[in-house]
Formats: C-alpha cells, structure tokens, sequence
C-alpha cells in the first residue's frame, strides 16, 4: 500500500456519506426535513438511494444548496416507476458515463455514476433493487452487471456506495472483494431496521486499492434527528459515514 493522500486538497479524508431515504416509490411521506439531518452529518458528498421526490425534487435540491451541497445530480427516469439516486456535493461533480444494465428497465434509475474532478475519484452510487422470489432472474443479473462493471473500474480511485442489498457474508459480495475491492468496516452492525426488529447490514461503501478507508460509522442519528431506529425515524435505514484517502 503506497503513501496515503488526501482525496481533496486538504488535510484530511474526503468524508462520504450513503443514505437510504427511504421513499419506497412515493410510498412513505416525503420528509423535506431529512435536508436538516443530511447536513448534520457534515460530509463533503452524500449519495442518497431510494429517492424519489415525485414534485418535490426541485425544493429539496434547492434546500440543499442552501444547506451547502450546492452540487447535486440525480440519476435519470425511464419511464417506469423505479426508485433513484442522487448525489448532493460541497465539490463541483460531473456526469460519468457507465454502461447501464438493459435486462429490466427498474434497476438503470437506481444507478448513478459521476466523477469529482477536484478529489480526482470516480464514484457510484446505487442501490440494487429488492428483487421478489418470482424476480429471481433480475437478482442474479443485477449482480453480474456489478461484478462486470466494478471489473472494469481499477483504473482509477474509485468508490462504490449504496444499499447492495446484501450482507457482507453473501458470496457475490464476497466475490466483488475477492475481486481486489476493500469494503470500509464501519463501527456498529447494523445499517437497515426493519419490521419487527429485524436487523442487516446492507448499505455499503467499497473502494478499489487506489483508495482506503478512514473512521467508517453506521450514524442513527445527527443534529437532533432520528435516522434510523426510533419511532420518530427518518427513514428505516442509518446513514454510513467514511472517509476516503487515495493510495499515492
């Protein structure tokens, strides 16, 4: 492992965030006050997944310009009802084209890949969606197009983040780290609260051996605000929090 650099021209890690908001498709209230919690957790970039802000996307936007994430892009609608992705940032971002999956049209809107030229990293954010049984064939090939294209990533600092959707026992997450990525361990085990105490650690944040990993934390709660796990929740997920050094 060489020298470790910062990701920014600063003197400390780029800090991260990937949040789960926890919008179900428009199936849960729209809660504008999640821009208070985002900000309470004082990171450079935030990836949120299961975003969708039916007609408040442009308010909530606005709302975290103002906050300080003046730099946000979301990923794009096809036409089906799908959940998405945004990526709000203190840093300017640019779009980063990815060849997206084509084998169902849910799975592309929760893709969302951009560069941040002043950390000089690459990142993508997304959550695979929660296939049913009967959705087995869409599971299976969700994770291929990730093995696929994480494959082609090692080029380049980069970070993958998100809701995978899967513990870090499974064997295709398994498989991506025998693959030469490195998964931040974040205090705590816990990232998705859900019915009945049920409890997994699905959300995510890898990155390939040009990057490593700083101080990663599971966050319930931020400034106040309950993320995850109480009966005042944000959402049923808590945010996961890392910084990002490159390897130089």
């Amino acid at each position: 492992m060489g020298q470790k650099e910062t990701a920014m021209n600063g003197t400390g890690p780029l800090l991260i965030a990937t949040w789960n908001v926890n919008h179900r498709v428009g199936k849960t209230r729209f809660r504008p006050e999640a821009v208070s919690a985002i900000a309470a957790l004082k990171a450079a970039v935030v990836v949120l997944t299961e975003y969708y802000p039916q007609e408040h996307h442009d308010a909530f936007r606005a709302n975290l310009s103002d906050a300080g994430w003046p730099h946000s892009i979301a990923s794009e609608t096809n036409g089906y009802i799908a959940n998405r992705v945004l990526i709000a940032s203190r840093l300017p971002l640019e779009p980063l084209a990815i060849a997206l999956p084509t084998f169902d049209r849910e799975f592309p809107p929760n893709i969302l890949s951009v560069t941040i030229p002043a950390a000089r990293l690459r990142l993508i954010g997304l959550r695979i969606p929660a296939y049913t049984a009967k959705d087995r064939p869409s599971l299976v090939a969700a994770w291929d197009w990730l093995e696929s294209t994480m494959a082609g990533l090692h080029d380049a600092p980069t970070v993958v983040l998100g809701d995978f959707n899967a513990n870090p026992a499974s064997p295709r997450f398994q498989r991506i780290l025998a693959a030469g990525w490195r998964r931040a361990i974040p205090v705590g085990d816990t990232s998705y609260f859900g019915h009945k105490g049920r409890r997994s650690e699905i959300d995510h944040i890898l990155c390939n051996s040009a990057c490593d990993f700083a101080d990663a934390r599971y966050v319930i709660e931020a400034g106040g605000w309950c993320l995850a796990g109480g009966e005042a929740a944000l959402s049923d997920h808590a945010a996961l929090l890392a910084g990002i050094f490159r390897d130089e």
